[in-house]
């Protein structure tokens, strides 16, 4: 069964020149069938190589990021939750985007993370190319990450390398889920390429 938020994400890629789009489970089987999907559909865009090949990374950081950090309510047995979350490209219809392609994911995170998250994601918005590609050299050299940061497991890399391929600063929001819990926002991330 689809959760209500993805549903609404699904219904608003709808019409918007949507070429993929997968919503639920999340594991590396299923990002690999994803991936590959994606390969094949792409073969027949006439995009250029580096757009493609920006796109595919891209999908595949967003899938990765779900995989590991998308938040979830543990199974009545006691297991880790199973990753969720929703992922679309597609090729742009809004103004300013003739002839670029977006890719948009969307999972459920912990509300304690959200923080977080806004402010990496504006120091990232914030930087130039060549303060991304600089501050991506010196994560790939930070021996230290490991013992420093208990929550993120690539320093930041995958957004780094998100917002690396993006034509434009990476787009994200928060919205309110079912979660009767109260302890997961749902958030999204979107890049052009």
């Amino acid at each position: 069964m689809t959760p209500p938020e993805f549903e609404r994400f699904q219904e608003s890629a709808q019409g918007s020149g949507v070429l993929f789009y997968y919503a639920g489970e999340f594991s590396p089987p299923v990002i690999a069938a994803a991936a590959d999907s994606l390969k094949t559909h792409l073969a027949t865009e006439d995009a250029s190589g580096p757009a493609k090949r920006k796109l595919f990374s891209t999908f595949v950081e967003m899938a990765q990021n779900i995989l590991h950090y998308a938040a979830g309510t543990p199974a009545a047995d006691g297991s880790p939750p199973a990753p969720r979350g929703a992922i679309a490209v597609g090729r742009g219809n809004g103004e300013g985007s003739a002839g670029h392609y977006w890719i948009v994911c969307s999972n459920p995170v912990d509300v304690d993370y959200v923080e977080r998250l806004a402010g990496k994601l504006d120091a990232v918005r914030a930087m130039s190319l060549e303060q991304i590609k600089q501050s991506y050299r010196a994560q790939l050299r930070n021996a230290e990450h490991a013992h420093t940061d208990s929550v993120s497991r690539g320093a930041g890399l995958g957004l780094l390398t998100i917002a690396r391929d993006a034509c434009a600063p990476l787009e994200y929001s928060f919205a309110p889920t079912a979660d009767p819990s109260g302890r997961t926002t749902l958030f999204h991330v979107k890049a052009c390429i």
